[in-house]
């Protein structure tokens, strides 16, 4: 195992080349740390909220070759800001979070020099108290922190950073017209099983976001059927970022939508390394 988690840290760049490669590899890690007994929910929870992303950039896309919408360059350049950053907020939790998780899973999260201050001290104490047992209350203390580094990692990287205020402002405007569309868990593997939706209601706002990520540990993931049956829904339904894995309005894939070359031209260094951020280094 110690030579898989090698390989996929070796392979951090290619997995991280789009909305598809990044929540494939979520899948796969969690994958072998469930396989293994090491499980790891925060990335199944990343798989999903990553699966979600992928919705929404194919329905800007789909925005795009809608006939009612005007394809007016204003309204073109708009739809391409909010997608910049969500790709860029996919790719930047990536990046961080691909590299301390097998950090940890390498035994090596007191060298693991780029990741956040805030995260070495969270993997140094679960680490610590799982020597003893892993319950549920550590499990959701994990959780919860990776929730809270991930978003803060983001929040003047990508939320408030004035590149993509153009974007934030539309999804803003979306919220509150009442058009946010919900984070989407279908729960099993039949056609007409429970589902859940959660919406964030106030992306800017980074409490709102470490909250959502709350709920959909607590509401979602906490329980161990669900997770189990999202688990076997998600393996048997490859991520393509179309609605219509889950039976939803058909669309266009991400990769269909949003080649990486149309995606590295939205924005200057969308794929570059993480920002410096002298509030949460």
């Amino acid at each position: 195992m110690h030579a898989v988690f090698e390989r996929f840290l070796e392979e951090i760049h290619a997995r991280n080349v789009d909305n598809v490669a990044r929540t494939d590899s979520y899948l796969e890690l969690y994958a072998h740390t469930r396989g293994a007994g090491h499980e790891l929910p925060w990335l199944f929870m990343a798989h999903m909220v990553s699966r979600n992303a992928g919705y929404l950039m194919s329905d800007l896309a789909r925005t795009l070759t809608d006939a009612r919408t005007p394809r007016t360059p204003s309204v073109v350049q708009v739809i391409e800001t909010v997608m910049a950053l969500l790709e860029r907020a996919n790719y930047l939790i990536f990046h961080d979070a691909w590299f301390h998780v097998l950090g940890h899973l390498l035994g090596r999260t007191a060298e693991a020099g780029r990741t956040p201050a805030f995260m070495r001290a969270a993997w140094l104490r679960y680490e610590h108290a799982a020597v003893r047992a892993i319950d549920r209350a550590l499990e959701r203390a994990l959780v919860m922190d990776l929730v809270h580094n991930e978003q803060h990692f983001i929040e003047r990287r990508v939320v408030h950073h004035p590149r993509f205020a153009a974007g934030l402002a539309t999804i803003e405007m979306i919220e509150r017209e009442g058009r946010e569309k919900p984070i989407h868990f279908p729960i099993g593997p039949a056609p007409n099983s429970p589902n859940s939706e959660i919406r964030v209601g106030g992306f800017a706002d980074l409490t709102r976001r470490i909250t959502t990520g709350a709920r959909i540990f607590d509401e979602v993931l906490a329980d161990r059927g669900r997770r189990d049956a999202l688990y076997v829904w998600a393996r048997s339904h490859p991520h393509t970022g179309s609605r219509m894995v889950y039976g939803g309005k058909p669309g266009p894939t991400v990769r269909e939508a949003w080649p990486v070359a149309r995606v590295r031209a939205l924005a200057e260094d969308i794929h570059g390394p993480a920002e410096p951020d002298p509030t949460y280094p």
